[in-house]
């Protein structure tokens, strides 16, 4: 067991026991809530350059399961667990989840006091990390100081956006289990591929384009499932390039960072709303949706992350519980009152969860209608948008 230590911006040291990739790392470190889940915490690009926290103390108990998979490879910067479980000769097939982390070098800290560290994090707010070898009495301070200094946050969207456009056929969903039992038997990093032939018997019934700033994969989906073929378009794509493939609705995806580092994408996204295509945007989408309307965003103090987050929709007075991952929020009175309105709340603090437009067939929410990990309750808001898309279709036809 080789000793190691989480070293914070302000002095504080938690000393524990190295799990994962041996190898040191600087990072943004946070707590998430769930108490299941982290696999799908791992493959999501929204935990991009972030240690996360697992305020839930025990951690590995049933293993890995690649199918359940957010993305094709694993994102998280760092894993802080307190008690953390090892699965052996597992009769369902799991993987270990030390064994995960190495494959796929990301390094974890095990025997923290998670609870002390996130009640830290909930009173003073998120801070920079770094997980390092040794005691607390043999580290380099000063040393370790000028490393977590020299950290900056940067465009972590461009990093976990893909490079090129990829299609995602209506009535498919899930990952090829072939190549990823290969490539775990192999010892290789996790790169899984999405299942990619269409079904001739049940054509699709609507195009979608969908902005990429790092999305999770069950929100493609659950799009798919409802009929939809998906394309996936770079995140920096131009909104004329978008409109010319002329898509019956537009989504706009969850993402890792500040929203303002999209600055120059701003406008495009502008046009995409302004157009008349109905338009989804989730988490980081509907962050640069209020942006791009003339709104602001604001840093929380430590976030919302986890799968236990009750939120209001106005107009129906309806609470359900959500599954949130987001460090940034919109600022309620930047909104202009004349283009849109809030459509939900988040009951805990009030903050702004979810907004429709006035004139244009738009809305957005904050947290992850998906729900994976985490509750279902809003998985009606993709048939919202295949509604939208339908009455779109048919007053078109109409013409």
């Amino acid at each position: 067991m080789k000793k190691a230590c989480l070293v914070l911006d302000d002095g504080s040291i938690y000393p524990g026991i190295r799990f994962g990739a041996e190898r040191e790392t600087v990072c943004e470190v946070v707590f998430s809530t769930g108490l299941t889940g982290y696999v799908e915490l791992l493959t999501d690009a929204s935990f991009c350059g972030q240690a996360v926290t697992m305020a839930h103390p025990v951690v590995g108990n049933y293993g890995v399961f690649e199918d359940v998979s957010e993305s094709d490879r694993l994102w998280v910067g760092a894993l802080i667990v307190r008690d953390l479980t090892h699965i052996e000769n597992d009769e369902r097939g799991a993987e270990d989840l030390d064994e995960y982390l190495r494959r796929n070098d990301v390094p974890g800290i095990r025997g923290i006091d998670t609870r002390a560290l996130t009640l830290k994090l909930r009173e003073e707010g998120t801070r920079v990390g770094c997980i390092t070898d040794g005691t607390p009495e043999s580290l380099n301070v000063p040393e370790i100081f000028e490393k977590i200094r020299a950290y900056s946050a940067r465009n972590l969207v461009e990093q976990v956006s893909p490079k090129e456009r990829r299609s995602y056929p209506a009535w498919k969903c899930g990952w090829n289990e072939k190549d990823m039992s290969e490539r775990r038997s192999a010892g290789e990093n996790s790169r899984l591929l999405a299942s990619s032939e269409s079904d001739p018997g049940r054509p699709a019934l609507f195009r979608v384009a969908f902005l990429d700033f790092g999305a999770k994969h069950n929100i493609i989906w659950n799009l798919t499932r409802r009929g939809c073929d998906v394309t996936v378009y770079p995140w920096d794509t131009k909104a004329e390039d978008i409109l010319a493939d002329e898509p019956d609705g537009i989504f706009l995806s969850n993402g890792p960072g500040d929203p303002v580092n999209i600055g120059p994408e701003i406008p495009e996204i502008r046009k995409l709303v302004d157009s008349g295509v109905p338009v989804m945007g989730v988490c980081l989408g509907h962050q640069l949706i209020a942006l791009a309307l003339g709104g602001k965003t604001r840093k929380l103090k430590y976030g919302h992350r986890g799968i236990n987050h009750p939120v209001k929709e106005l107009e129906s007075g309806r609470v359900t519980m959500t599954s949130q991952n987001h460090g940034y929020v919109v600022v309620e009175d930047s909104l202009p009152e004349a283009l849109c309105e809030i459509s939900h709340i988040n009951v805990n603090d009030g903050t702004v969860e979810g907004l429709r437009m006035k004139n244009k067939p738009v809305f957005t929410v904050q947290y992850h209608p998906e729900g994976a990990p985490g509750p279902q309750d809003n998985n009606y808001l993709f048939d919202r948008f295949t509604d939208r898309m339908a009455a779109d279709q048919a007053a078109r036809k109409t013409l």
